[in-house]
C-alpha cells in the first residue's frame, strides 16, 4: 500500500506517492473548506484519561488544520477516491476535489486521528 505524502508548492497542496502526484488545491481553500484554522475534537471520559492526550476540562483538543493538512499522510484508496473529483469550482465557491479532501480530513480527525480506521 502506497502512502501519499503531502507536499506544498507555492501554496498549493499535492499528495505525492512513488511516481504519482495529485493536486488537492490551495492550502487556504482546504482551511476554508474545513471551517477555519483550527478544528476541535471532543474526546469522551475514557479517551481523555490517556496521559499523552492534552485536552481541556471538557475533553476538547484544538487541531491546527493547516499543519495537519500539510503533514498527514494518506492511503492510495483516499487518493483514488479524490481523483474522481475535478478541480472545477462547484461547491461553496471552492474546487470540488478540495472540498472532498477537506471532508475526508475532518472524517479522519473525528476518528481521533486514525487515518486507516
Amino acid at each position: 500500500m502506497t502512502r501519499y505524502e503531502p507536499e506544498c508548492r507555492d501554496g498549493t497542496l499535492f499528495l505525492v506517492g512513488d511516481d504519482d502526484r495529485l493536486e488537492v488545491g490551495t492550502v487556504d481553500d482546504v482551511v476554508d473548506a474545513v471551517g477555519g484554522e483550527t478544528y476541535t475534537i471532543t474526546y469522551d471520559e475514557r479517551q481523555r484519561t490517556q496521559p499523552w492526550l492534552d485536552t481541556d476540562d471538557q475533553g476538547r483538543l484544538d487541531v491546527d488544520v493547516r499543519e495537519t493538512a500539510t503533514t498527514l499522510t494518506h492511503t492510495d484508496d483516499l487518493v483514488a477516491d479524490l481523483r474522481e473529483y475535478g478541480m472545477e469550482t462547484e461547491r461553496y465557491g471552492l474546487p470540488t476535489r478540495t472540498v472532498m479532501f477537506a471532508d475526508r480530513l475532518v472524517d479522519i480527525l473525528d476518528r481521533q486521528g486514525d487515518p486507516d480506521d
